[in-house]
């Protein structure tokens, strides 16, 4: 199907896109806006590094299942199988909220971030996968709105959880933000694919097929193989066939004219056996057919019926011979059934075993029965109990043997998913580059965005909690801004998106550096904007990046490693600054540290792209024309 096909057919499916962008506005602004909870908690006297941990686990078990998650979206998915896997997803987030708000402080890193990390990777990896199979022309413009969704979601959510913490309290707060959570459950619903759309490409490859026209040759001559109907096709004569007539003009409009109007007619088949069998002058071929006589046929008629009379004699005599022989038998196999029955009787009081007659049968007539005696003592159910077991042991039953195959199934299962990806991607020089990309962008996340409320909660003069989340507003606004430049970057080429990620690097890394330095409230303002604008370049513009720059047959590859070992670092990482967190100037240590790790990624980054350009741009020009880049 040509470009301009696909776009006319695509449609926009606008309930499903409203629950995308919907969901997108919800979800992510868990971790978004977890830092008015780190705030709020700060209050009630709980660690700062104990709040910080909460997320960054919610980001490390995320990033652990997301490749599992998507395995099973694409195997489990369907018109049910998307929804049912997104409710389970809701449900495991919505439970950690609850449980958040019964249990002790201490144990929050583990519920929210555990449950609520795998609900969210279950719920993401549904939603990306009816985004993929559903938005295949506009896919560049629905993930903008759905960046734009997030951003909503970043500006709205921290007016909300202030709110409810000051109507219900701190641990009250967790119970009505997982009823909020609850109410995305109709959109969940709506997360269906249609499969209209996606049968639509297969019927129009099948008219094309179907349909053909002749208007070739009414312009001109071709060498072109020509179509025709079945239907003025003549089996029975060659020289009756209409296909072999001339046809003129106006015939060839008129059979255009039905061939638009049915799109069923087929294509004529190859020459029938009639036609195989008939030569260039039409006269028919027929096989040779030996001459018989009639004595011949006389003799033969003659013979056949003697054998079949003599078979059919043996047949009856043979049948005569064994019905006399089973009814000879039938006394004697009576009489003994009898005998042992009534001696059974009688000696079963007495004795403490039973007979069981083993017959061999052998060509020969059954001459000899040899009596086996199975003794019903002590021992004998030892001996048997013992060789039961030892049977069992050697030969396991069928649980056993399924839970082998569910092992061997999950070890392969991690082998194929993890370890193999991993041995590949570690191969790989530039999947290095990319891990610290996709670092650079997690860490923003969990890191920057947590504690830009804390260092803005211990400026002086301090300021209220409705100017914190106005700072996370303006950083919202900021993003949004950025992602006005979405049509325009669904127009530039894939190979051009390096240098957009390479000026959001260098931004976001100067908003750090500016937010760790921030004393006052308008520095801290003027790193909330810088940093939103950068962020919202890196979003958009760093997943196609990378995979542009490891190559479209190696990103399947590392993409799930990728993910998980970026996770690995980012935990890592937060744990060697959790303990300047508690300190006096704590937050704003860490973000220089953060700022500087960030400045070493956006220096190589920019050194990478640098000498695209060079080789690209640069390198190619000749003596005297001028630089167009």
């Amino acid at each position: 199907m040509d470009i301009k096909r696909r776009i006319e057919v695509s449609t926009w499916n606008l309930p499903l896109l409203v629950s995308v962008v919907f969901l997108n506005v919800c979800l992510p602004s868990l971790v978004y806006t977890y830092g008015v909870l780190l705030v709020n908690s700060a209050n009630f006297g709980v660690p700062i590094w104990m709040g910080l941990s909460t997320p960054t686990i919610s980001l490390l078990t995320y990033s652990l299942t997301q490749c599992w998650c998507r395995d099973a979206a694409d195997s489990w998915g369907g018109t049910v199988g998307y929804r049912i896997m997104a409710s389970i997803g809701l449900m495991l987030v919505v439970l950690s909220l609850l449980i958040c708000a019964f249990i002790p402080y201490n144990l929050h890193p583990y519920i929210y971030g555990i449950c609520g990390g795998f609900g969210s990777s279950l719920l993401s990896a549904q939603v990306d996968a009816v985004i993929f199979d559903t938005y295949d022309i506009n896919l560049g413009t629905i993930r903008g709105l759905c960046f734009a969704g997030q951003a909503i979601g970043l500006s709205i959510f921290p007016h909300i959880v202030t709110f409810f913490i000051d109507c219900y309290g701190y641990s009250y707060s967790y119970i009505v933000l997982g009823g909020i959570i609850l109410q995305t459950l109709p959109a969940i619903m709506m997360l269906k694919i249609d499969e209209t759309i996606r049968k639509r490409p297969a019927s129009y490859i099948d008219k094309t097929y179907a349909i053909f026209n002749n208007e070739v040759i009414v312009n001109g001559y071709t060498n072109e193989l020509q179509l025709h109907d079945l239907g003025k096709k003549c089996w029975k004569s060659p020289s009756d066939d209409n296909l072999h007539r001339e046809a003129t003009i106006s015939d060839l409009s008129a059979d255009t004219s039905e061939y638009d109007q049915d799109n069923n007619s087929t294509i004529t088949p190859p020459p029938s056996p009639e036609e195989k069998r008939r030569n260039i002058f039409g006269v028919e071929i027929l096989p040779e057919i030996p001459e018989e006589s009639e004595d011949s046929d006389d003799n033969e008629g003659n013979v056949n019926d003697k054998n079949k009379s003599n078979l059919n004699k043996k047949r009856f005599s043979n049948v005569i011979k064994r019905l006399s022989t089973i009814g000879d038998s039938f006394d004697e196999y009576i009489m003994k059934q009898a005998k042992r029955d009534s001696q059974a009787d009688r000696d079963s009081i007495s004795r403490e075993y039973t007979e069981i007659e083993v017959t061999y049968d052998n060509i020969s007539p059954v001459t000899d029965i040899q009596t086996e005696k199975v003794f019903n003592s002590f021992n004998f159910r030892c001996q048997a109990a013992y060789t039961s077991f030892r049977r069992r042991m050697r030969m396991p039953s069928y649980r056993i043997y399924r839970l082998k195959r569910r092992l061997a199934y999950i070890t392969s299962s991690i082998n194929d998913t993890f370890f193999k990806p991993l041995t590949r991607s570690l191969s790989c020089w530039r999947f290095y580059l990319a891990l610290i990309l996709c670092f650079y962008k997690l860490s923003l996340s969990a890191i920057a965005l947590l504690l830009m409320p804390v260092v803005a909660s211990q400026v002086n003069p301090k300021i209220s909690m409705t100017d914190i989340n106005l700072l996370f507003s303006l950083h919202g606004f900021t993003w949004i801004c950025f992602l006005l430049c979405t049509p325009w970057l669904t127009q530039t080429p894939k190979r051009n998106f390096k240098y957009v990620t390479v000026i959001g690097l260098i931004i976001s890394t100067g908003g750090c550096f500016l937010l760790a330095a921030a004393d006052n409230h308008d520095l801290l303002s003027i790193a909330c904007v810088i940093g939103g604008f950068g962020y919202g370049a890196i979003t958009s513009c760093w997943e196609t990046t990378v995979q542009d720059f490891v190559g479209l047959r190696k990103w399947p590859k590392i993409h799930s490693t990728m993910e998980t070992l970026s996770g690995i670092l980012l935990f890592v990482f937060c744990l060697c600054i959790l303990f300047l967190v508690d300190q006096e100037n704590g937050p704003k240590s860490a973000l220089l540290i953060l700022s500087v790790v960030l400045a070493g990624i956006t220096v190589i980054w920019t050194i990478l792209a640098a000498v695209s350009l060079y080789m690209t741009k640069v390198r190619s020009l000749w003596p005297g024309t001028r630089c167009m880049f």
